[in-house]
């Protein structure tokens, strides 16, 4: 899949300051989003028989992820607490140009695609189910949503951005639709088709369909015995949709908005449906997005762009275009850790003297009346007892739209009702952090909004990132030859011993950003990265196990480490590794880079996603060695073939050639432990051949072509 990329957030030119004429940090979107991949691997629940009724309401406030089978058709939008700015409550449905498995999609281009969808399961728009009568127009039927186009920012800094800004043509549309019954071809399932021995083809070429007569597939380029080629093997049918365009917005910069009504990081939509012909019994609506990508010839872009944030939809009667407010108190985003600089740290490093003095919750009263609000937390060590309790007096909320969120002090900022944590020898504790926000009675629209979790986890490493990535971070340098640091650091309060360093990869299109690093450790000189107290070369980017995020890059011995310390790596190239970067926590002062003599202050706001564990030793049965020993390449150099020898115990074996850029140039399946390959039309040159077991990385191999 070769797509052209786009920078997604911003580039920060470090010509603002001196001596950082050569160098510049940026952030990309995602190529990949993990949790929604992950996700994606679940069996997907069957969706509700019967059509839905009245009222249809839906704030996303209580799950992440995929879509609620139990409301919605499909699986593309991203369901997520981290992409929005402000939402009217916590969570929103993100529409993006990643596919219900996370990637971006085939069909992208630059020139304008349809990209991802969130449609409404079929819903009863013919009888009130609550007043036992027939729907007409008369019964003033209304669809509302708000909406956010990604871009901004809450500090208004173009360094801040969150997400990227959908160009004037692009656009978000709702649809009207329904079902008509008929069964209509939607197109071909694939299967794979491997070339046998005495199959060799060009670009121009024709193979035949070996499963379905007729059909035949047309090479764009050379292919080899054993090369995979995907054919369809299977028609399939779907019903067939009518859908009428019925509302639609141009992509435009959130700054516009906020310049109108400073209060105005969303915008409400209210459609009347009067027509009626969608007084039917499967009545459905959808949202969808037109995007577009932009190539910008940097190696290691990713590409997710033109985002759109859509939340608190709701289709009900007797509604009328003043119904503007719903009657709910809410929280607005997750709330925050009790940990004063980490999102996560080792249970065995744990000082009372780690923790915060207050929680900070963003609260909204959506209603246009002023309301008596009840707030309150507790925490509880899991498998043990309560550890607090906190509530408050009650206090009036004002309307957000008059006031702003609800800044009552005993709300937004709690105060800790505790000064330390019960200890014990485990090596690891979680506390549960429930925080409840509503208004006294029972008038709440949507109950599910006002209470927010928030588990506090303690095992053996350190993090201040929260675990999502929003962008990518990488150090782009324009010097003739790059070179570049990154470090992060890292405080104990014993001395310890540092076993591995986690890191955050995003998946690039075309695995761009597969190029070598050194994998370093520093001690402390007064605030900067001193003596470098281990390195490992010849690291590449790779990716946890089953989705599980993070990549372990384990220290060879025990690595003793006191005070603080750093850890990072090292490039000389110019591919953008791609790291990671939550944009939610804020821990520029604790990373540096360097691309000259000097080390540099980050700008950008946000979090590069690497992680320090220390502590006991790391069980590593039952985790796939990325670095096989006994796979190789031979003869190196090598003329017009190259050898790929792998253990005779794997199946899934394939291998993916790369330029010195980290530019994907072939990929090849290997049928057998010594495979024969075919470079006859690579250029002289330092090539990296990655193998893959299942496609997982488990070694890569640096090969001369002479």
């Amino acid at each position: 899949m070769k797509r052209p990329l786009n920078i997604i957030l911003l580039t920060i030119l470090l010509a603002l300051c001196a001596t950082t004429l050569s160098a510049q940090e940026v952030l990309t979107g995602l190529s990949v989003n993990k949790p929604v991949a992950r996700a994606a691997q679940s069996p997907r629940a069957e969706a509700l028989r019967n059509p839905l009724h009245l009222p249809f309401v839906e704030d996303f406030s209580n799950y992440t992820g995929l879509p609620d089978p139990s409301r919605w058709q499909d699986r593309y939008a991203y369901v997520n607490r981290s992409f929005a700015l402000r939402p009217p409550t916590l969570g929103v449905a993100t529409l993006d140009v990643l596919d219900e498995n996370g990637r971006v999609y085939e069909r992208a281009a630059n020139d304008g695609f349809r990209a991802d969808a969130l449609t409404s399961l079929p819903i009863r728009l013919d009888y009130n189910f609550t007043n036992n009568s027939a729907i007409h127009a008369s019964d003033s039927v209304y669809l509302s949503f708000y909406y956010q186009p990604a871009g901004g920012s809450l500090s208004g800094f173009e360094w801040e951005r969150l997400g990227n800004r959908p160009e004037a043509h692009d656009s978000l549309i709702l649809e009207f639709g329904y079902a008509t019954g008929n069964i209509v071809f939607a197109g071909y399932e694939y299967c794979d088709y491997f070339l046998g021995d005495d199959e060799m083809y060009i670009a121009g070429d024709t193979l035949f369909n070996p499963f379905i007569p007729g059909l035949f597939y047309i090479f764009e380029g050379p292919a080899f015995p054993g090369d995979l080629i995907p054919m369809p093997c299977d028609s399939l049918f779907e019903d067939e949709m009518i859908w009428e365009h019925i509302w639609s917005a141009p992509g435009e910069l959130l700054d516009n908005w906020l310049a109108e009504n400073d209060k105005q990081y969303f915008k409400q939509v209210m459609i009347p449906i009067t027509d009626s012909r969608w007084f039917i019994d499967n009545f459905q609506f959808r949202f969808r997005n037109l995007a577009s990508m932009e190539d910008n010839g940097i190696v290691g872009w990713a590409g997710n762009v033109d985002q759109w944030n859509i939340d608190y939809i709701r289709l009900d009667v007797n509604r009328t275009h003043n119904d503007l407010y719903p009657n709910d108190l809410a929280f607005v985003m997750p709330t925050t850790s009790i940990l004063r600089e980490y999102q996560a740290m080792p249970w065995s490093q744990y000082r009372d003297s780690e923790l915060d003095n207050h929680f900070e919750n963003a609260l909204v009263n959506l209603s246009n009346n002023v309301k008596n609000s009840y707030y309150t937390y507790n925490i509880r060590k899991v498998g043990g007892s309560q550890v607090a309790n906190y509530t408050p007096n009650n206090e009036n909320a004002q309307p957000y739209w008059e006031h702003g969120l609800h800044d009552a002090a005993v709300h937004a900022t709690p105060p800790f009702q505790f000064s330390s944590l019960p200890t014990d020898n485990a090596d690891s504790a979680t506390f549960t952090i429930t925080h409840i926000f509503q208004e006294v009675g029972t008038g709440s629209q949507m109950r599910c909004n006002d209470t927010c979790v928030f588990q506090q986890k303690f095992s053996n490493f350190y993090a201040y990132d929260d675990g999502t990535a929003e962008a990518g971070y990488s150090i782009l340098s324009n010097l003739t030859n790059p070179v570049a640091y990154f470090a992060m650091r890292f405080s104990l309060n014993q001395p310890d011993t540092l076993r591995c360093v986690r890191m955050w990869f995003n998946s690039v299109l075309d695995d761009a950003n597969i190029a070598e690093f050194t994998l370093l450790v520093w001690d402390d000189d007064n605030g900067l990265p001193g003596e470098v107290l281990y390195e490992a070369e010849h690291q590449l980017p790779k990716h946890g196990q089953q989705y599980e995020d993070f990549a372990n890059y384990y220290i060879d011995e025990p690595l003793a480490v006191e005070g603080s310390f750093y850890v990072g790596f090292f490039q000389n190239h110019a591919t953008q590794l791609n790291l990671g970067f939550d944009q939610n926590t804020d821990s520029r002062a604790h990373w540096v880079y360097r691309v000259g003599s000097n080390w540099q202050e980050p700008f950008l706001k946000g979090t590069p996603m690497i992680r320090a564990v220390v502590g006991a030793p790391i069980d590593h049965s039952g985790v796939i060695d990325h670095q096989i020993a006994d796979c190789t390449l031979y003869p190196n150099p090598a003329g017009n073939t190259i050898h790929a020898v792998v253990p005779d115990n794997l199946n899934g074996i394939s291998c993916r050639i790369f330029d010195s850029y980290g530019r994907l140039l072939a990929q090849y399946t290997l049928q057998a432990t010594d495979t024969e390959i075919s470079i006859q039309n690579l250029p002289s040159g330092i090539y990296l051949m990655q193998i893959c077991n299942n496609q997982q990385i488990i070694r890569t191999e640096k090969f001369i072509k002479q």
